[in-house]
C-alpha cells in the first residue's frame, strides 16, 4: 500500500478500518500464512450502499502462491451471502499485473479504464475497473456448467448430504467402511437430484396411500417450524442453509430477506435444481458449491444457520468437524436449527446402512442415523443446549443458541 509507509500510517489505517467496521460501512481483515501476517483485504460501501469496493495488499514473499485469490474469493462470497451486496468492484492500477490477475481469475469483468486515477511515487496511473454482480457470482461459483462429480478444486470437498431417509432396504447397522460409504453417498445425491422433489412430494413410485396424508401434514408442520425460525431473526439477518439440496429450505429462508439467504451443497446437480426453485419463486439467494465439513465462508459470516437432514448422514468422526464449522461461521449468540428424520418403532438400530434405489435401477449405500427428540438433543450437546420438537412419525428438530 503506497500510502502506508510508516508505523503512524499503519495506525491511521487501522483506526479508519475500525471506524468503518463500527458503523457498518466496511470490513478489513488480516491474511495470515500460518502465524505470519501476509497481507490485508477488505471492503467499503459506496453509493448505492449495495455496491462494495474491495481492496487488498499482499507482502513480498507471499505472492504467487494463490493466497490472495483464496482470500478474495472468500470475501466476495461473504459480501454477497451476508452483507446484502448487489455489486462488487475491484480497482487496480493498469500496470499492476498481479492485482488485475486476481480479479480476472475470479471471473470479474473489466468494465472500463479510469485515466490517471491515482498518483503514485512514480507518477499518475490509470485504474482498471472490474465488476461482479451477485447473480453472476452465483453462476460462476455455485452453478457454472461443466462440474464433474468430483469436488470443485477451488472449494475443497469432503461430504455434504441431505434428505430424510427413504430406505429401500436395511443392510446392517453402522459397521461399514466410512470412507467407502461417504463416496457412495456423494454419488447418490448427485444422481438423485432429478427425482429428489418427487420423493418429497410423494410422486410416482414414491407414493404410498397408507402414509401420504400423515406425511404431508407433518411436512407442513416442519415448514411452519422453519418459517417461525426465520421470522424470529432480526430483519436482514444473514442465514446459511447447509446441505441445501434442491433449495426447499433456502426458499423459505429467503422469502422476507432477499440476498440474506445462502445455500450450500456439494452436489452441482442439486444446486441446479435449487437455482430453478429460487428463480420460479421470484426469490434471490446465493448458492455455493462446498462442503459441510469445510465451509467456504469467513468466520462469523452468518447470524444463523439451518441444516436439514445433513447431521443424520455424518459418521461419528465427522460430527465434531461439523460442529466446529457451524461455530466458526455463525456469530456468537447466533442460532442453529437442525432438521432430521425421526426414529420410529420399526427401527432396530440408531445407525443404519441403507440400500437406496434410483429410477434407473442403480443402488447406493447411505448411512443414516435416526433420532428421537431426546436423542437429537443429546447428540447436539457438544454444540450447546438444545430445544427440540418432533412430529408423530417422520421428523424431529432441535435449535441451539451458540
Amino acid at each position: 500500500m503506497d500510502t502506508t509507509a510508516t508505523p503512524r500510517d499503519t495506525a491511521s489505517f487501522v483506526g479508519a478500518a475500525e471506524a468503518q467496521s463500527d458503523v457498518g460501512t466496511g470490513l478489513h481483515l488480516a491474511i495470515r500464512d500460518g502465524g505470519t501476517l501476509a497481507g490485508v483485504i477488505g471492503y467499503r460501501r459506496s453509493e448505492p450502499p449495495a455496491n462494495l469496493d474491495i481492496g487488498y495488499w499482499l507482502g513480498d514473499g507471499f505472492e504467487g502462491r494463490g493466497l490472495m485469490t483464496m482470500a478474495c474469493r472468500a470475501l466476495v462470497t461473504h459480501v454477497f451471502a451476508a452483507a446484502a451486496a448487489h455489486r462488487v468492484q475491484i480497482r487496480a492500477a493498469a500496470g499492476n499485473v498481479r492485482s488485475r490477475a486476481v480479479a480476472e481469475r475470479l471471473g470479474f469483468r473489466l468494465e472500463g479504464v479510469l485515466r490517471e486515477a491515482e498518483h503514485l511515487p512514480d507518477g499518475w496511473v490509470d485504474h482498471c475497473v472490474y465488476g461482479m454482480l451477485a447473480r453472476d457470482w452465483v453462476q460462476l461459483r455455485g452453478l457454472r456448467s461443466g462440474f464433474s462429480s468430483s469436488p470443485d478444486p477451488e472449494v475443497p470437498g469432503r461430504l455434504c448430504t441431505h434428505q430424510p431417509g427413504h430406505a429401500q432396504g436395511r443392510i446392517a447397522s453402522a459397521c461399514a467402511d466410512d470412507a467407502a460409504i461417504d463416496g457412495e453417498m456423494a454419488a447418490y445425491f448427485e444422481a438423485q437430484a432429478p427425482e429428489y422433489d418427487d420423493w418429497y412430494e410423494r410422486r410416482g413410485r414414491y407414493a404410498n396411500p397408507q402414509t401420504d396424508a400423515a406425511w404431508f401434514d407433518e411436512l407442513a408442520r416442519l415448514h411452519a417450524v422453519v418459517r417461525a425460525f426465520r421470522l424470529s431473526l432480526p430483519g436482514g439477518a444473514s442465514v446459511l442453509d447447509v446441505g441445501c439440496g434442491t433449495g426447499r429450505w433456502t426458499a423459505v429462508l429467503a422469502e422476507p430477506t432477499p440476498f440474506a439467504a445462502a445455500g450450500l451443497d456439494r452436489s452441482s446437480a442439486m444446486l441446479a435444481e435449487a437455482q430453478g426453485r429460487i428463480a420460479r419463486l421470484g426469490l434471490r439467494a446465493l448458492l455455493v458449491r462446498g462442503d459441510a465439513l469445510d465451509l467456504p465462508f469467513p468466520a462469523a459470516a452468518f447470524a444463523a444457520a439451518l441444516s436439514g437432514f445433513v447431521f443424520e448422514h455424518l459418521s461419528a468422526d465427522h460430527r465434531s468437524r461439523f460442529f466446529a464449522e457451524l461455530r466458526r461461521v455463525v456469530r456468537p449468540g447466533g442460532r442453529v436449527l437442525i432438521l432430521e428424520g425421526r426414529r420410529g418403532a420399526g427401527h432396530t438400530s440408531d445407525v443404519e446402512i441403507q440400500s437406496r434405489l434410483l429410477r434407473d435401477g442403480r443402488h447406493f449405500r447411505v448411512r443414516q442415523t435416526l433420532f428421537t427428540a431426546a436423542g437429537l438433543c443429546q447428540a447436539l450437546s457438544p454444540l450447546g443446549p438444545a430445544t427440540t420438537g418432533e412430529t408423530a412419525n417422520f421428523f424431529v428438530w432441535a435449535e441451539v443458541i451458540l
